[in-house]
């Protein structure tokens, strides 16, 4: 799947900037698939790295080796730092089989919603209704976004981590998601939300602070 809807993107092979997109990035991978226990990493010459012609403000790591960088990113993320900021992340969320599980997840309601159809299906339309728009809230506000936070948690966590042991530096953290989140405009509250309120990613981020630079390099 990851594969497929790669191929399908509009890259820009010339852009100037994709060497530096690879570089970070693979210096991002080389630190990671060292806390790789599973094999889910790709050695680094099976990576594939694009700028992506999109103005849309992300970025994105998928199964298999695959990291792309949208144009409109750019202006968020210029420096070195900025983008292992990003690229930790989204690598973190490989590492941890984010994606399969978020497959699973949606899966797992699906069999909830045939099995609650199949419960009710001697009812009322209007009771039947009722029991399936309840499921349909319960299954998003008590797992699919609950679990979609604890990702982005733990991918920021793993993340800050990583960008410190590959040399960069992780203060750049919270202040890129603050300049980012300022430039996001309004956003649902936290509990309507796939991803933490941005003030409880920083504020994560900044208690993560001294774990991450006691893994930094050494600086002779």
């Amino acid at each position: 799947m990851a594969a497929g809807e790669f191929s399908k993107m509009k890259k820009l092979p010339n852009d100037s900037r994709l060497a530096q997109i690879r570089r970070v990035g693979l210096s991002i991978v080389d630190v990671a698939r060292k806390e790789d226990k599973n094999g889910v990493l790709p050695p680094a010459n099976q990576w594939q790295f694009a700028v992506i012609d999109d103005k849309s403000p992300n970025a994105f790591a998928m199964p298999g080796g695959k990291i792309g960088f949208n144009l409109g990113m750019f202006p968020y993320a210029s420096t070195d730092d900025d983008i292992a900021v990003i690229l930790g992340h989204e690598v973190s969320h490989v590492l941890c089989q984010h994606s399969s599980e978020r497959i699973s997840q949606g899966l797992l309601v699906q069999l909830g919603a045939v099995t609650v159809d199949e419960a009710t299906k001697n009812k009322s339309a209007k009771t039947r209704q009722a029991w399936m728009a309840g499921f349909g809230l319960g299954s998003q506000f008590g797992l699919l976004l609950p679990f979609s936070r604890s990702h982005e948690s733990e991918a920021d966590h793993l993340g800050l981590i990583f960008m410190a042991r590959a040399g960069y530096n992780p203060e750049a953290a919270p202040a890129f998601w603050q300049r980012f989140a300022k430039a996001g405009g309004n956003k649902p509250p936290e509990f309507f939300s796939t991803h933490p309120a941005d003030d409880t990613r920083v504020r994560q981020l900044q208690a993560w602070m001294p774990e991450a630079k006691a893994q930094a390099p050494k600086k002779p």
